[in-house]
């Protein structure tokens, strides 16, 4: 009787623990048709939390992929550190928050195909510079600490002399850019794209990308994971019948360029190693 309930009492902490075994198999979220989704929450507009509900441009892609797949996701929020080391643990299925593929990330996690290539760029007013030729003489704002500004020091020697204002918010930059206190914001290109689109009064454009600066934006999976090549499968039929295509136009309120990951299936690339188009 004594044996019997330890038994008892032993599959009842293993099932609490979310592990069941076939076969010698460990099951995963997976096969039980649900996924689990670490993400950070507070990451515009990649995955965010608005009216107790994820949105986003990361949000539309994976629950399309769970629509076409006939999976239900179960979105666990938790710092961006957490989020990536969660995964490999096995503690969720699947990872996104606007991660930059990267070769000590690939070695420990599994990459699906970039959706996007994430850089930097250059917030102008629609009457101001159009190239970084003209950058001389001017003030340019990026905020402090990040590699936004490290561009802005190391380019004076290329495109300067110029003023550079450092800035602990990026969003002051741009309201000083929008009063024509500075000429340029340098800043992550996709959350320039965002922001504009978010403000059309503003009379801001982002035509100027910083060259050297690319790195793929992917999923993560933990490593052998056979959910990877399932969600590259339907990832590279989206970008194939335009549905990527929708979503950026949707969050970003333009087309990407013709080269974009996006829109085209491209392997996992470590930054600014791209393969030509």
């Amino acid at each position: 009787m004594k044996k019997g309930l330890v038994v008892i009492l032993a599959l009842i902490a293993i099932g609490s623990l979310g592990i069941f075994v076939d076969g010698g198999k460990e099951l995963t979220a997976a096969d039980g048709k649900v996924i689990k989704v670490g993400v950070n929450s507070e990451n515009p507009p990649w995955i965010f939390s608005k009216d107790g509900k994820m949105t986003g441009f990361e949000a539309d892609l994976v629950e399309e992929f769970a629509k076409r797949a006939g999976y239900t996701l179960d979105y666990k929020s938790a710092p961006f550190a957490t989020v990536l080391t969660g995964v490999q643990s096995g503690q969720w299925d699947i990872a996104m928050s606007s991660i930059w593929i990267k070769q000590e990330r690939a070695e420990v996690m599994d990459f699906a195909d970039p959706y996007y290539d994430s850089g930097i760029g250059m917030m102008t007013r629609k009457d101001g510079i159009s190239d970084l030729s003209q950058m001389k003489g001017k003030t340019f704002g990026s905020d402090t600490g990040s590699a936004n500004e490290a561009w802005l020091v190391k380019a004076q020697d290329e495109y300067g002399p110029y003023k550079v204002k450092s800035y602990d918010y990026w969003v002051d930059a741009a309201l000083d850019l929008e009063a024509g206190r500075i000429d340029g914001v340098v800043v992550d290109d996709p959350i320039a794209l965002y922001y504009i689109k978010q403000h059309p009064k503003s009379d801001l454009v982002m035509n100027i990308y910083i060259p050297g600066f690319k790195a793929g934006q992917a999923l993560a999976f933990k490593k052998g994971s056979p959910l990877r090549d399932e969600f590259n499968k339907i990832q590279n039929e989206m970008k194939k019948d335009g549905t990527l295509l929708k979503i950026h136009q949707n969050w970003f309120g333009s087309d990407p360029p013709k080269d974009s990951s996006v829109i085209n299936i491209i392997a996992p690339y470590m930054p600014n190693e791209k393969p030509a188009m």
